[in-house]
């Protein structure tokens, strides 16, 4: 009875040594949002080459027409090769797949004879 009480007063001893060593914290999840989004910012600004966000913000100018034509050119241009090259891969996958679908049988016969001798001879036996 008494090393029952011992021991139970010996660990909420150390139960509470325990409870004091403890260096963790609690998370506050809207801190460590603001820190992180804090920590984005200096990265962004910091490969722009800038110490702090621009004040202003210019307006755009109006786009003249020969930019616009070109944009929609180059635009139609890449779609044009992208479904060229969609094709092509469809074309090479449908090859592949009526190629892959043929199957060949092929009869070997033993690699080594004295194999074949002593399969022939045990089952004689």
């Amino acid at each position: 009875m008494n090393l029952c009480v011992v021991s139970l007063l010996l660990t909420l001893d150390l139960a509470a040594v325990a409870l004091s060593l403890s260096t963790c914290s609690t998370l506050d999840m809207d801190q460590f949002k603001k820190k992180r989004i804090e920590a984005i910012r200096g990265q962004i600004l910091s490969k722009l080459k800038l110490t702090n966000p621009p004040e202003d913000f210019p307006e755009p100018d109006d786009v003249s027409r020969d930019i616009v034509a070109i944009y929609n050119s180059t635009r139609d241009l890449l779609q044009e090769k992208a479904n060229a090259r969609a094709a092509t891969c469809e074309r090479q996958r449908s090859e592949e797949e009526y190629y892959a679908k043929e199957v060949h049988k092929v009869d070997m016969q033993p690699f080594y004879p004295a194999e074949s001798k002593c399969a022939r001879e045990c089952d004689d036996n």
